[in-house]
């Protein structure tokens, strides 16, 4: 039908006005859209879209579990609970010193790249000193807000962002980020396929291998291909000589997030396990399991009934993220209630929202807003 030139209250707002009439409005939880609805249309029934309502709960969860590194390690860990935790707190210093695919288990043998995995590369030091950063900062943030300094002095004592502080603040330990993957192709790509043929023909000598790849051109470092030899390939015959250590990859917060908030039947049997060893390590993740279903049972079946309850429980909770997540959706009230009891959505807007998206990268980023606007309304999404 339209589209604006931005996100803001106001354009949003001049529109409403310009096209009296609307009755209702269904929208995300975005401030400016609320207020926008409200200047333009204050009349007009606004209803929170129920996928974006469980986005926000999912959201939630991640933030929860930023602050819950045993629980990420146990989800991954499908040894003994008790052993995982135990390790857990004897070893509070390691953090991902390895990295393969997130929630599996590692075992590199060293036999003959004893000089490789027993080492750290450069990119897994810097990982180790920036948590070590970061446990520092954390810990100072604790120290000070013990003393009953507000975030915001916090921040301008240690110079850091003021939600940062907060985020530490109400963390009950120090959160660990997923490590970024690079985008970026390293010279060892083109002849991984060679040395996993020649590895799987039976050739284990890494001077070897190392010589025919450079006969190939090959220009990188002995250490980039060693590393990545190590990490991919376990050598056939272990000696007794052999060191071997045992990598638990945390999952990340954003993998985890799905186990509290999807519907069992929908779980596989390693991810049911997962979650139950997460809600035996802490009772806090427990709860907020228990809450998170009732919510998103009461958005997909639409019980508005259910709501005042809701809130009720996930304020009186000790889980402050959850806690956070009420406060908003009390301030959203009337919308959210309307998101249960009337059929409207955004499912249609969203379509648009997508189709808009794959039309300005085809742009470049390069048009004015004229031509996208008129490339976007020209041949609208069928319904």
């Amino acid at each position: 039908m339209d589209l604006l030139p931005g996100r803001t209250a106001e354009s949003f707002a001049k529109w409403l006005e310009e096209h009296p009439g609307v009755e209702v409005i269904s929208r995300d939880r975005g401030v400016e859209y609320i207020k926008g609805a409200t200047e333009g249309a204050p009349d007009a029934d606004q209803v929170a879209d129920r996928w974006h309502l469980l986005k926000n709960l999912r959201d939630t969860m991640k933030r929860l579990l930023e602050s819950k590194r045993a629980c990420l390690k146990v989800a991954a860990d499908k040894t003994n609970l008790t052993e995982a935790t135990a390790r857990e707190q004897k070893e509070p210093s390691v953090s991902n010193t390895e990295k393969p695919n997130e929630g599996t288990e590692t075992t590199v043998t060293t036999a003959e790249f004893s000089d490789v995995s027993t080492k750290l590369t450069k990119a897994e030091k810097r990982r180790i000193e920036g948590q070590a950063r970061r446990q520092e900062r954390f810990e100072a943030v604790k120290e000070l807000h013990g003393q009953g300094l507000y975030i915001a002095e916090i921040a301008r004592q240690l110079n850091m962002d003021w939600k940062t502080v907060n985020r530490y603040v109400q963390a009950d330990e120090c959160p660990v980020y997923p490590e970024k993957q690079s985008r970026r192709p390293r010279k060892l790509d083109p002849y991984k396929e060679y040395i996993t043929e020649r590895w799987q023909s039976g050739c284990h000598s890494s001077t070897e291998i190392l010589h025919e790849i450079r006969q190939q051109g090959y220009n990188g470092s002995r250490s980039m291909m060693m590393d990545w030899v190590a990490k991919t390939f376990k050598p056939a015959r272990p000696s007794h000589a052999s060191l071997s250590t045992k990598t638990i990859v945390p999952w990340s917060p954003s993998r985890a997030s799905w186990l509290l908030v999807s519907e069992e039947d929908e779980l596989t049997e390693e991810d049911k396990q997962a979650l139950e060893r997460m809600k035996q390590a802490d009772e806090k993740i427990a709860e907020a399991y228990h809450l998170g279903q009732r919510f998103s049972e009461m958005v997909r079946e639409r019980q508005p009934e259910a709501l005042f309850p809701w809130l009720e429980d996930a304020t009186s909770s000790g889980i402050d993220a959850l806690k956070q997540f009420a406060k908003g959706i009390k301030q959203d009230l009337a919308a959210v209630t309307n998101a249960l009891s009337l059929p409207w959505s955004n499912g249609q807007t969203e379509g648009q929202v997508n189709r808009l998206k794959l039309i300005k990268r085809q742009m470049y980023g390069r048009a004015n807003f004229d031509l996208l606007r008129r490339r976007v309304l020209a041949r609208p999404l069928r319904c």
